[in-house]
């Protein structure tokens, strides 16, 4: 009989031992999943920085990022010049209250297209504005930056020995650039991916073309956008003003 009792009260030992194992392992996967959690909520960005691209081929008039659930637009991100076709400007909001639970990113052409994204998360990451005939579906932007290329022609009369192009301010001019553009009217095609080198305190900036001839004449032009253009590199004797440089020809 005791042999029994032995026998059913080691049983139960083992069964008490098991289940205190098993509560012990819940609490600590609970545990784990809870401090996760936290630290994924506390790792949530509170600021949502965008690089926006106008890729929509025409000006844009309006331009508004605010919370999905508001009835208040905000300032118009456009400005009252517009945001021009193929530029880029940068834009942030400051979540750090939690309020927004996502924002609705919304612009309107001059050609009166009104385009809107409204599951906007606080993200840092880049934005085309699209065209309605280049949509694919129901979404009018692109989480992809739009490049800016400049087509520059030689227009001094004389060989241009070198051709920089560099975030003003900088002080590295990075690469001649001047390719096929070294003999008179002869062009080069310079493309930039993205904006990136030129976002400074929450700014999109400009680049400095600068360039120097075989007779030692330098020009520059350091208020350059974010932007598709064509140019002409001009003579000094052709300059109307102090811009060593033309837009189109």
């Amino acid at each position: 009989m005791k042999k029994i009792v032995s026998i059913g009260t080691a049983a139960l030992m083992a069964l008490t031992l098991a289940a205190c194992s098993s509560t012990a392992a819940t609490t600590t996967a609970a545990t784990t999943s809870t401090a996760a959690a936290t630290a994924s909520a506390s790792a949530a960005p509170t600021v949502g920085n965008y690089t926006i691209y106008n890729a929509t081929g025409t000006s844009v008039t309006g331009l508004y990022l605010y919370p999905t659930d508001s009835t208040d637009k905000g300032t118009n991100l456009a400005g009252d010049k517009g945001f021009k076709a193929a530029h880029a400007l940068y834009a942030t909001y400051d979540n750090s209250k939690g309020t927004a639970k996502s924002l609705t990113l919304e612009f309107t052409t001059d050609k009166g297209y009104t385009g809107t994204f409204t599951t906007l998360s606080i993200e840092t990451a880049p934005i085309s504005l699209i065209a309605e005939d280049a949509k694919t579906g129901a979404t009018a932007i692109q989480f992809a930056a739009a490049p800016a290329t400049y087509t520059i022609v030689n227009s001094t009369g004389e060989e241009v020995k070198s051709l920089y192009m560099y975030a003003t301010g900088s002080t590295t001019k990075g690469d001649n650039k001047i390719g096929d553009a070294a003999k008179a009217d002869g062009q080069v095609v310079i493309t930039v991916k993205d904006a990136s080198e030129l976002i400074k305190d929450g700014k999109i900036g400009t680049y400095t073309l600068e360039f120097t001839t075989a007779s030692g004449y330098t020009g520059t032009f350091t208020t350059l956008s974010y932007e598709t253009a064509k140019i002409e590199l001009i003579a000094e004797s052709a300059k109307t003003g102090a811009t060593a440089i033309k837009f189109g020809y």
